[in-house]
């Protein structure tokens, strides 16, 4: 009888044992599925906060008048200087604030036009005043190549 007692004892520790071991996998399992979740959800929230939609961007583009609010080239500028130039001109919708610091994609005030080399230049880490300290190009620098074309 005190074998058997022994043997139901180790069984029943058994039990439990495994039994324990199954509630903690859950609920590892369910903290995972959570944070997969909260991820998800981050991402959806920034996704959100950057898209820009087309009828702002063209609002934005017509309120700079389609010029780099960094160094002041535009699509005119460079039209004037020979006609068809400023087709090549890559101009982006860029955030002011950008997202990951909580910056919106849909807000005007939030959002500027400039050339594709200043955008790499302010990379969403630097302000306009830093980017404009750094470059050496823009319309100030087209401004005296310009007097030089024209002889």
């Amino acid at each position: 009888m005190n074998d058997e007692n022994e043997a139901v004892s180790v069984l029943l520790w058994l039990v439990l044992f495994l039994l324990v071991a199954w509630i903690v996998s859950i609920h590892k399992r369910m903290k995972e599925r959570e944070a997969r979740e909260r991820e998800e959800q981050e991402r959806k929230e920034i996704e959100e906060r950057r898209h820009v939609s087309k009828s702002l961007r063209a609002f934005v583009m017509e309120r700079d008048d389609a010029t780099c609010q960094i160094c002041g080239i535009s699509r005119k500028m460079l039209d004037d200087c020979m006609d068809g130039l400023g087709d090549y001109l890559l101009l982006e919708i860029d955030h002011v604030t950008s997202v990951a610091a909580g910056g919106r994609g849909d807000d005007a005030e939030n959002l500027q036009v400039l050339c594709w080399r200043c955008n790499r230049k302010k990379s969403g880490d630097k302000t306009n005043s830093e980017v404009a300290a750094e470059i050496d190009y823009g319309a100030k620098y087209l401004q005296k190549k310009k007097k030089k074309w024209w002889w």
